[in-house]
């Protein structure tokens, strides 16, 4: 047996240690939730169909048939009473399909210091002016990749300035690895966010607009040294010792995003209104260029009286670039560090698919338009489903663009019910389907089954 499938039976075991505590059994102060899961995941094709395979961070295996995970979750948050406190996260899911592996989400451990917060590991977070629950993904990193080993220093949360005015910011240093077409090259990531109006959570209008930073550097013959950082860092040209395209445009391989949002608050619902520009290099800073954005709308529903927990669209446009100093733009890809890839899955919006070539190199097919919309409702503890629908239509890389008869289209639906069984367990049952003109129907299955205890 190996050891993936030993830790799976473990964790298996484990679930049914669990199902026999006493509902009213504490964890001990160094745990504030634990839960494990086990499941079955089901494909007809070489491969899930969309909606089980997006924003899963590489938990759920790209090939078909049948594959057994199990996972487990464990967590521990600051105080919130303490000025200086610890805080740690593992999610470890294994999995037995055809190749067993082993998948961590999260391993990481950091302090918080009053307003501020340092982590060290993997760790599962949300980037971006989008709805963090039903977004498809924000346009520069998604939760569709495997989570990166950083060392990120960021604020707890919106940090106010004045009674209107408060503040969110990011930076981190991180490690892509080996399964890079440049191995071991470094990830810089760092953001700003401002946010104005009042605090009251049920009334009032807030703005929200920032900026989302992100290049890759260093690495295997790259200029990976301490003044290489702050060009890095700065998004200047590099020094005689890096390429020809470097010197002319922005050390490493950079792309980010603009963000915007409006957030109307009242008693019962709010509104929530977002729109995300990407960038690479310095071109797209000019936000005034055609196309190239992500719109999205939100309803999140207060009254628990109300059969509509969460209402979210969004409309996604990728088929206009925006000229730089070398050419024009090819999001998600670099003449050197090649594809926006880690381990295999995109970092970027997971409308975006990318092809794999010798060496880890990826190819984006990044000229795309694309729909989604999703409603998350609740009916009784046993019938709660989250309902989505994309419609995305591909119209080839800027690299080589397909002509309008040649682009496809296809349809992705997806239906995951959400059932609350007994005390700490429930149970999950999601259905998928891929149909288009141009590609083979593709449906998928999973069930679930997590034992929670906090």
């Amino acid at each position: 047996m190996t050891i993936v499938k030993r830790i799976s039976a473990l964790l298996c075991f484990a679930t049914l240690i669990f199902s026999a505590a006493p509902a009213c059994a504490a964890l001990p102060t160094w745990i504030d939730s634990l839960e494990v899961s086990g499941g079955i995941t089901f494909s007809k094709n070489n491969a899930p169909p969309f909606w089980m395979l997006a924003n899963q961070q590489g938990r759920i295996s790209k090939e078909g048939d049948g594959s057994f995970f199990s996972r487990l979750r464990l967590l521990k948050e600051p105080d919130k009473s303490k000025s200086l406190d610890w805080l740690y996260g593992i999610d470890l899911t294994a999995r037995t399909n055809s190749n067993p592996d082993l998948r961590w989400t999260d391993a990481y451990t950091g302090v918080s210091y009053k307003q501020l917060k340092l982590t060290v590991g993997r760790k599962a977070e949300f980037f971006g002016l989008a709805d963090s629950l039903l977004t498809a993904g924000p346009e520069v990193y998604s939760r569709n990749a495997p989570t990166i080993p950083k060392i990120a220093l960021s604020t707890n949360g919106y940090v106010g300035l004045t009674e209107w005015m408060a503040f969110k910011a990011y930076l981190a240093h991180g490690w892509m690895g080996q399964e890079q077409y440049v191995k071991d090259a470094y990830l810089h990531q760092k953001f700003l966010y401002l946010r104005f109006g009042g605090t009251k959570p049920d009334k009032g209008l807030n703005l929200y607009t920032g900026i989302h930073h992100l290049a890759l550097w260093g690495g295997a013959g790259n200029p990976s040294g301490v003044k290489d950082f702050a060009k890095v860092f700065a998004g200047k040209s590099g020094s005689d010792d890096a390429t020809e395209s470097d010197q002319i445009n922005a050390l490493g391989d950079h792309r980010g995003s603009i963000e915007f949002a409006l957030q109307q608050k009242c008693l019962d619902q709010d509104w929530f209104l977002y729109a995300q520009t990407m960038f690479e290099d310095g071109s797209g800073l000019r936000f005034w260029s055609p196309g190239d954005y992500l719109l999205g709308l939100s309803l999140i529903n207060k009254n628990k009286e109300s059969r509509i927990r969460r209402l979210n669209v969004e409309l996604l446009d990728t088929r206009f670039d925006k000229a730089s100093h070398v050419g024009n733009d090819d999001y998600f890809t670099n003449s050197e560090y090649s594809g926006w890839v880690h381990e295999g899955y995109a970092i970027g919006h997971p409308f975006i698919p990318f092809s794999q070539g010798v060496n880890y190199a990826y190819n984006p097919q990044n000229r795309m338009r694309g729909f989604n919309a999703g409603i998350l409702l609740r009916f009784s503890k046993v019938i709660n489903p989250l309902v989505r629908v994309a419609w995305i239509k591909n119209y080839g890389s800027f690299s080589n663009p397909l002509p309008e008869k040649d682009s496809h289209s296809m349809i992705a639906c997806n239906l995951t019910n959400t059932s609350t069984v007994a005390h700490g367990w429930t149970m999950s049952q999601q259905i998928s389907l891929d149909a288009g003109k141009k590609i083979e129907p593709t449906p998928g299955l999973c069930l679930s089954i997590t034992k929670s205890i906090e």
